[in-house]
């Protein structure tokens, strides 16, 4: 073959090649990508003075095991659903807290809380819902209206993904007493999962990626997968802006709506403010903190309150390809009032963590928890928690 055919043909080669690469770059509609995650978790607590209400003191589970598949209909519609496959929790979302600690010397109104969802264990459904956006894809502000399953508009550390959480835990895990901040607000109906609408309104600051966000949503105010009950309805706000560099500060209303006895138009509501600099998993420090405060959802409508912060530093070894990626060490502060009316009521938590990122989708961490009680009668529990956690 002459040297002027083989220049011939590499120039047809080349053009192909460059005609092609656009095309193959395009989106095709629709498509589907799957994703999920994987955690399995051991503990070891000193939490025999509890063990009707905590379980055993060690104990290996898995904490969860998710797929998650999300595709686009065309630019406009999205769709996602997640279902959950791990045993042994509920899948009811009827939620109530109930005394476990009880200080007579104080006065019968002294007690803490355990806050749990009611139901059978089984095959859950946690998110399941489809976004239409009412906007062009390429302009800075979107507006978009979702449907279906979600989490709540409520507390910043509940919508932080679960993927990767510093303190392994948002609330008292396995082998504690539920009483902490997320089990308390949770108990009352104002975070976690729930089935509505709501219309969301997205800018892009600029280039680096900030954001400003509004979401007013409307839910049936059962939780999880549960059909609503009475002809009332739950409603949720959150805004956020990143304001400064890493800064992002935050709030939350939520209005719950319930049967309380023969209350059909029991109500009772919360409020946050939160504050965050950074994002989980990023080189560097790490940090949030966030004020809940709201109305349990009793016929009493107890004041609650709930305090917590989280601080890691993500520290980035030298070598990347190294089987070790990364080490977090990581503290969590989380004081739960269950009654701001009445003292020696509250549940603190601290944990102390150290993670080692095999990757950033694979960590290790181990954890030493403390959970106290103000009641004087209440023994403190102590112990260490480990988790392996993967996400793809």
């Amino acid at each position: 073959m002459t040297s002027a055919r083989l220049s011939a043909l590499a120039l047809a080669a080349v053009v192909l090649a460059t005609a092609a690469a656009p095309i193959a770059a395009q989106t095709t509609f629709p498509n589907v990508r799957l994703n999920g995650r994987l955690q399995e978790q051991f503990y070891y607590f000193g939490n025999e003075d509890y063990a009707t209400t905590t379980g055993p003191k060690s104990n290996f589970f898995t904490r969860r095991a998710r797929i998650e598949a999300r595709g686009q209909i065309n630019e406009y519609v999205t769709v996602f659903i997640q279902p959950s496959f791990e045993g042994g929790r509920s899948i009811s979302g009827s939620n109530s807290c109930k005394p476990i600690i009880d200080d007579q010397t104080s006065g019968p109104d002294t007690l803490a809380v355990s806050c749990t969802f009611s139901g059978t264990g089984g095959v859950r459904l946690r998110d399941a819902w489809i976004d239409v956006r009412l906007n062009k894809p390429e302009a800075k502000t979107a507006l978009t209206v979702r449907f279906g399953q979600e989490k709540r508009p409520f507390s910043r550390y509940e919508l932080t993904s679960s993927n990767n959480l510093p303190s392994i835990e948002r609330g008292g895990g396995r082998g504690l007493i539920a009483s902490q901040s997320n089990d308390l607000f949770g108990g009352a109906g104002l975070l976690a999962h729930d089935v509505g609408v709501h219309a969301r309104l997205e800018h892009k600051i600029d280039a680096t990626g900030r954001m400003a966000s509004l979401l007013v949503g409307v839910y049936n105010g059962r939780g999880e997968s549960v059909q609503d009950n009475n002809n009332a309805k739950s409603i949720g706000l959150r805004g956020y802006a990143d304001f400064w560099k890493k800064l992002s500060i935050g709030g939350s209303f939520f209005s719950h709506d319930n049967i309380v006895g023969t209350d059909s138009a029991f109500r009772n509501s919360g409020y946050g403010i939160d504050v965050q600099w950074s994002r989980v998993g990023e080189e560097g420090f790490y940090g949030m903190a966030e004020w809940l405060q709201g109305k349990d959802a009793s016929a009493a409508k107890n004041k609650i309150r709930g305090i917590q912060a989280v601080a890691a530093y993500n520290y980035r070894l030298t070598s990347p390809t190294s089987w070790l990626y990364a080490i977090e060490p990581a503290v969590r502060f989380d004081f739960a009032d269950p009654n701001t009316a009445s003292a020696k009521n509250g549940s603190t938590l601290i944990t102390g963590v150290v993670g080692c990122y095999l990757s950033s989708k694979a960590q290790f961490r181990v954890g030493v928890e403390h959970q106290s009680f103000q009641a004087s009668s209440a023994k403190s529990i102590t112990g260490v928690r480990t988790a392996m956690t993967v996400s793809f």
